[in-house]
């Protein structure tokens, strides 16, 4: 059933929320610095700067990035390092890391599938790998990166006192089961996709015009 809301409505919806989520950070760093707590002073402003690392990636690079996957990235590090660790949300709704975990490995895996794919259109070696191949790329990407993730996680407990990993081994383990099988749903689509219709979903006239132009 499609919604009944305009498309234009639901850009500005989505929009506002972009840079809601940006503002809500700012004055929380207004707010831990009138309050003297000087380390979730610097740790909002250290997430503040990776929500807007993408943007600045972006043009200063001339990359093109679809909104949406921008959106993605900025969304996901305001769920999990800003509202997870800072506000405690791990600690209050027993599945917010395991939804987290889900939505990284499905970011990720499209990330990592996205890099591969430009790498094999525009390598001048004239590069060709299978799509199962990058699929399979796609899939191992996302892991690594979760494996860094859980290395965050153990040195947040370790060392600033937070319980990201509650109970130890089995927690990283679900965590790693969780994020692959985000990054698996996101390799089979992409290899469906690839054997049939053979370019990015991602507007091709302007991808081509800002990423595969000689």
């Amino acid at each position: 059933m499609e919604s009944n809301v305009p498309s234009k409505e639901r850009n500005k919806v989505a929009v506002y929320v972009y840079i809601g989520m940006r503002v809500l950070v700012v004055l929380s760093i207004a707010a831990f610095v009138l309050f003297r707590d000087w380390l979730d002073a610097v740790n909002a402003t250290l997430i503040l700067g990776l929500m807007l690392l993408p943007s600045l990636l972006k043009h200063r690079y001339k990359l093109y990035l679809p909104f949406e996957l921008d959106l993605a990235i900025v969304s996901f590090i305001f769920l999990s390092l800003f509202l997870g660790s800072l506000r405690n949300f791990y600690e209050r709704f027993s599945l917010w890391d395991s939804i987290l975990h889900f939505q990284s490995g499905i970011l990720l895996g499209i990330v990592g599938f996205v890099m591969v794919y430009i790498l094999n259109e525009k390598s001048p070696t004239k590069l060709v790998m299978s799509p199962i191949f990058i699929s399979l790329f796609s899939v191992c990407f996302s892991l690594a990166l979760a494996v860094v993730w859980e290395v965050y996680e153990y040195a947040a407990d370790s060392w600033f006192g937070y319980t990201m990993q509650e109970s130890g081994l089995p927690d990283t383990m679900g965590d790693l089961i969780v994020n692959g099988v985000g990054a698996l749903i996101v390799a089979v689509v992409a290899f469906v996709w690839m054997k049939r219709r053979q370019r990015l979903p991602f507007a091709p006239k302007k991808f081509k015009k800002y990423i595969l132009s000689e």
